[in-house]
Order: structure tokens, then sequence, then C-alpha cells
């Protein structure tokens, strides 16, 4: 049997046009399942979709209108399709026209997982180059420091007067690490 599955992430986002595809292709509005629910959730976290899962049977075909509305994540997907190939059931998106009941089916879609885990690698590449080119260039990231360069500056006057790490905590009106943190600045390692 063909079972169709159709998914937005939002509310204020419709899932009539992945309906309207769905039933163009012969699937009745007996056997889609519709979910708004963000593509970011594992497949397993998606009610609907889990159900459906559960309700598949060996020969049964899930339609899609595209690939990521079986998910986001590229392993999350692949892994999906694969424990529907396990259990005889086949995958078919439209819009690539790809049937994972038949090999190049199968074959596009593992190039196309590929590609997609290779995309989302390039992209935590580029965030990290971007943390350290901040951090190199002096912005702080993390939480906001909660003494002043002028309340640590006035810490260590503090320290070097002989003034207790309690004492300077309730001259600042912060916590004793805080102060302690303050008193005894790392140095940077070069």
């Amino acid at each position: 049997m063909d079972y169709g599955y159709a998914r937005v992430s939002t509310d204020d986002q419709t899932n009539d046009p992945q309906i309207k595809e769905l039933m163009r292709y012969g699937l009745t509005s007996h056997t889609i399942r519709t979910e708004k629910i963000s593509g970011s959730v594992l497949a397993n976290r998606r009610p609907v979709l889990s159900g459906l899962l559960k309700a598949l049977r060996k020969g049964d075909t899930l339609t899609v209108v595209k690939l990521d509305r079986l998910g986001r994540n590229a392993v999350d997907v692949l892994s999906l399709i694969d424990t529907l190939h396990e259990k005889a059931i086949s995958v078919r998106i439209l819009n690539l026209g790809v049937d994972t009941a038949k090999p190049s089916g199968r074959l596009f879609l593992t190039l196309l997982a590929g590609f997609a885990e290779f995309e989302r690698e390039i992209i935590r590449e580029r965030c990290i180059a971007g943390l350290e080119s901040a951090r190199a260039n002096g912005v702080h990231l993390g939480r906001k420091r909660s003494l002043t360069k002028h309340q640590r500056t006035h810490a260590q006057r503090l320290r070097e007067e002989g003034k207790s790490v309690s004492a300077v905590a309730r001259i600042l009106n912060t916590s004793r690490m805080t102060a302690w943190r303050a008193m005894n600045p790392v140095q940077a390692v070069s």
C-alpha cells in the first residue's frame, strides 16, 4: 500500500501544496499523513511520522514530495531510509523521481545524502573559523562578564593591598568565586 507524508515546520505554513501533489500522484486523503513540526526533530520524535512508520508493512511505499520532508539531517534521513529498506518498505521522492525500490534510486539517495553531509561539514568548518577569527580579534564570546574591566583591575589592586577574597567580594558586590577570578586572572599562554 502507498502512504504519503507531508510536513511543514511552522503553524503559519500549510501542507496543502504537498497534499495536492501526493493526491495528483494517486494517493488518497485516507493514506496521507500530515504534520507540523521542524525537520530538525528526529523521525522517531515526530508523533505522526513515528506512528506512520509503525503502521508500514513489508511491500508498502512511503511517498514524500521532497527529501527534506523526511528530515534535514542527512544521517537521520539516510538511517530512516535504510531502516525502511531492511523492512522491505520503499521510499519514493516525487520531485527527484527517486524510488528506493530500484537500485538507481538507492544509489542516488546515497550520493545525495553524502553531498548533504559534506555541505553540513563545510558549514561547521566555516562556523569554527568564524569563531576563531572573532577570538583572535578580541571579541568576547559566551556569557557576558559579570565584572567590568575597571572592576577587575580594582580587584587586582585590592589584592595587592592585601585584601581578602571575601572583602573584595563584598566591595564589588559579587560572589567570592568571581572575586577570586578577578584577583587571579589567567595569563594567556603563547
